[in-house]
């Protein structure tokens, strides 16, 4: 009784230290995500600032436009300072769906190498580019696929064959079996 209580205790202790190291990876990689978002908000401000129209000098001659009408002409010399966040996510929805890359993938079967990479989510082994509406490729029976990652070699269903939406990088070259897809 005494030694299932021993690795009772044992496994709960691993499970909670995989559970600290996943959280610390995460929020490491918030932070990184948060300071590249402040970067990028801090640049687009930069952007607008040098973008602005200046305001003409007063050259002596008759006023013109609202100043002859007795207005300012204040609120047209100028976009507003603080530009709402309205117009930037209008842009960012549209780009959204024109900048969508779907690739067929499949989930890497080495479950304990990539655990350490991320608890919550399996590693996927991208096999070729596709679009959105593309059917499934029909293939005849198990293939066969290495990992980047790992290096390990597993046997697949053509049903374990997944659509994710996912960037390739330049250098990916697809699976045999894909080329023609």
């Amino acid at each position: 009784m005494r030694i299932v209580l021993l690795f009772l205790a044992l496994g709960i202790t691993i499970v909670a230290l995989r559970i600290i190291s996943a959280l610390k990876t995460v929020h490491s990689t918030r932070k990184e995500f948060d300071q590249a978002k402040t970067a990028a908000v801090s640049l687009e401000d930069r952007k607008t600032s040098l973008e602005e129209k200046t305001v003409p000098a007063n050259t002596g001659g008759p006023p013109s436009g609202a100043d002859a009408r007795g207005g300012t002409g204040i609120g047209a010399a100028a976009p507003p300072a603080v530009s709402s966040g309205t117009d930037r996510e209008k842009s960012e929805r549209k780009e959204m769906w024109v900048d969508s890359h779907y690739c067929w993938v499949v989930l890497c079967k080495n479950h304990w190498f990539h655990l350490r990479q991320n608890l919550f989510f399996r590693h996927r082994i991208p096999l070729a580019e596709t679009d959105p509406v593309a059917p499934r490729p029909s293939l005849d029976g198990h293939f066969s696929v290495r990992c980047d990652d790992c290096r390990k070699e597993y046997s697949y269903k053509p049903s374990d064959v997944l659509k994710y939406e996912q960037e390739l990088p330049d250098s990916f070259t697809p699976h045999p079996l894909f080329r023609n897809c």
